[in-house]
């Protein structure tokens, strides 16, 4: 009930009175193959997309709106939609990461620092993701040891020895994981590591050879994002399949408490 007090000759009105609602619990429930479904749908829309607004761009004559559908869809591209819908899918990615690293946590489980890494890895690969840190590499890299050819684009030699590191870290991780689950991490990061690096190194061939403005470079391009979302939402369904076989009770409670 609300109370209304006289001050100086004013009626105010006090606030209501909160009540704490003790043992409230709002369930939330995760439909994975809707989830699924709309992730691969949209890379699928995306990546069609991309590559008509390229080889319209290329080929067609000017049309409405043919540069403004161009920019929000190049696949290549910073700050458009398919820049955001890669760093979104990565972030994803990692917050199961983090769901999982809490659950072997509490479990004490002899890998649960592995996946906390994975977790942070994660993590700092959508934001490298969203602020194309990599690209930032290219210059001082090239500088540092003279790459050309298919090393153009310098990043991907200390990328390459981190990808390489993180797999020799992570043998034994793997061989102690379901099949099913090895297999699905080990396909999904072979399609992400082949977009990543190994369309990056035909890419820096072609660059050198031909140039950067060539259709043959938007065709790479094309293929290099779309082998990238295929491994990440395949690394996230291999991910949900392995809390449901592993973790079937896991329980995940967010709660305030005082210091």
């Amino acid at each position: 009930m609300k109370e209304v007090r006289m001050l100086s000759g004013f009626a105010v009105k006090a606030a209501p009175r909160i009540v704490p609602l003790a043992g409230q619990r709002v369930a939330l429930r995760l439909n994975e193959r809707r989830l699924l479904r709309i992730l691969w749908t949209t890379a699928a829309v995306l990546i069609a997309v991309g590559f008509w607004g390229i080889y319209s761009k290329t080929f067609l004559p000017d049309f409405f709106a043919r540069d403004l559908v161009w920019s929000l869809t190049y696949l290549n591209g910073e700050t458009n939609l398919p820049a955001l819908f890669s760093t979104l899918l990565l972030l994803l990615a990692a917050a199961v990461l983090g769901v999982i690293a809490l659950a072997r946590t509490a479990a004490l489980d002899t890998y649960r620092s592995v996946w906390t890494g994975l977790t942070v890895l994660f993590v700092y690969l959508g934001v490298d993701e969203g602020a194309s840190l990599h690209e930032k590499l290219i210059e001082p890299v090239h500088d540092l040891i003279k790459t050309e050819g298919i090393f153009h684009y310098a990043w991907v030699v200390p990328y390459g020895l981190l990808a390489l590191t993180v797999l020799v870290i992570c043998l034994r991780f793997l061989r102690h994981l379901p099949r099913a689950t090895r297999n699905g991490l080990l396909l999904s990061g072979a399609l992400y590591v082949t977009g990543a690096f190994g369309l990056e190194l035909a890419e820096g061939y072609v660059h050198t050879l031909m140039g950067r403005d060539t259709f043959i470079m938007e065709i790479l391009i094309t293929i290099e994002e779309a082998l990238e979302m295929a491994g990440v939402i395949l690394f996230i369904t291999t991910l949900l399949h392995y809390i449901r076989i592993a973790l079937p009770d896991f329980e995940l409670r967010v709660g305030l408490k005082e210091r």
